[in-house]
């Protein structure tokens, strides 16, 4: 018997010792629930933070720090790209990473309530952001549903090799939670059911993508003008008047998947990066606590100066998202539309028809890129580029299941 309890021990031990780790070598990482990002957020792990590898799946490692049990990118373990911009070292400023009960870090919190003061953003927006959580038990069930016909997604395309950084500081979050909380002003469309639906469509397309790790969140606006739009760390807006256009879930896939793009490139802060802004970092954000009560109260010049600065940045990034960025930059998202809707199975060749339809129904639009003639450029991009791209076969649209779905639209 104790030959055995010393067995058992020396095995214990020998697993101890040979249990694989692995440090964060971002800045930041966001640990959660389950191995995808429509997962709650349990922890944010600071750069340099170690963990036990306890298994890996689909990209995602299961870990274990401390006592607690969730699953991290595996790109968390890289070593990052030298950055320059502001946004990079801004996040590297020591900010609390904390997690509230509703998973959100106290830095990306701060940051959204101090640049929405200046937005006049909805006051409930922030809550409603934070609030929202996907059931991800409906979601495995509407996967099921979704490829019940026996085709799984495909990832047979190659995502064309982006070079940059993939994914969003505390403060880029932040920023971008404080621009959607501007174009959420608008008035949002309240109706659960759609809602889920649009975010299992999203999320399905999230999951192929290179930015499988961004915790994507999708709502609906409630106006009748055909757009949608994405801000920075992953929130996308799709107005009730583009899904009044829609005439089936492949056209939703592609829209949704369009503004995913723009993320996944980081379409927006590119631009303003490409403007030669010169923000000093330093200290300026030091002051951030947990509910950045006290940040600004003791500012010198300096950090005011550098406040003022970031303040017309994230104006200038709220205008790109609203009046419509770069034609290279849509010609771009189309093309990654195209390679991510098919990815998840989705006939990507849909994407064509919505805004054919859209140019024919003459619709009223914001947003340039949503214009009559610059629909019609991008119908001809979209032409050329479907000729460079060779598309799995037996690909769907689920008709039904939309027209199912948009009844709500009709009856509400």
């Amino acid at each position: 018997m104790k030959k055995i309890v010393i067995i058992f021990f020396t095995l214990m031990m020998l697993t101890l010792c040979l249990a694989e780790t692995d440090l964060v070598k971002r800045d930041r990482a966001t640990m959660r629930k389950g191995p995808g990002s429509m997962f709650e957020i349990i922890a944010d792990l600071a750069k340099g933070t170690e963990f036990e590898i306890i298994g890996e799946e689909m990209g995602w490692y299961d870990i274990m720090v401390e006592d607690l049990e969730g699953f991290v990118s595996v790109k968390v373990t890289q070593e990052p790209r030298i950055q320059t911009d502001i946004f990079a070292m801004m996040g590297q400023q020591q900010v609390s990473l904390e997690v509230s009960t509703h998973g959100m870090s106290a830095g990306v919190k701060g940051f959204a309530e101090r640049f929405g003061e200046k937005f006049e953003t909805d006051p409930d927006f922030f809550d409603i952001y934070a609030d929202y959580q996907m059931n991800t038990d409906k979601y495995e069930d509407f996967k099921e549903e979704t490829y019940r016909c026996g085709k799984r997604f495909t990832k047979s395309i190659q995502i064309p090799l982006y070079e940059k950084r993939d994914y969003f500081s505390f403060s880029e979050e932040g920023m971008g939670l404080a621009i959607a909380g501007k174009i959420a002003s608008i008035g949002l469309y309240h109706n659960d059911d759609l809602n889920e639906y649009i975010n299992q469509v999203g999320n399905i397309i999230v999951e192929v993508t290179d930015v499988y790790d961004t915790g994507f969140k999708f709502f609906i606006l409630d106006t009748e003008k055909a757009n949608a739009y994405a801000c920075p760390g992953g929130i996308v807006f799709i107005t009730r008047g583009m899904l009044e256009h829609i005439w089936n879930e492949a056209e939703l896939a592609c829209i949704l998947a369009h503004e995913i793009a723009h993320v996944a490139r980081r379409h927006g802060m590119i631009e303003l990066e490409e403007r030669k802004y010169h923000v000093k970092s330093d200290n300026a954000f030091d002051e951030l606590d947990q509910e950045m009560e006290d940040i600004g109260i003791e500012y010198d010049e300096e950090a005011k100066a550098t406040e003022e600065e970031m303040e017309k940045l994230a104006f200038e990034i709220y205008e790109t998202i609203f009046n419509g960025r770069l034609a290279e930059y849509e010609k771009e998202a189309d093309y990654l539309a195209m390679i991510f809707a098919a990815r998840a199975g989705y006939d990507a060749t849909q994407i064509l028809s919505i805004l054919e339809r859209l140019v024919a129904s003459e619709s009223e639009s914001t947003n340039e890129h949503y214009t009559a003639d610059q629909l019609k450029t991008r119908v001809d991009d979209i032409r050329v580029n479907l000729d460079r791209l060779i598309l799995p076969e037996n690909l769907f649209d689920h008709r039904l299941r939309w027209e199912e779905m948009a009844l709500y639209l009709r009856y509400d």
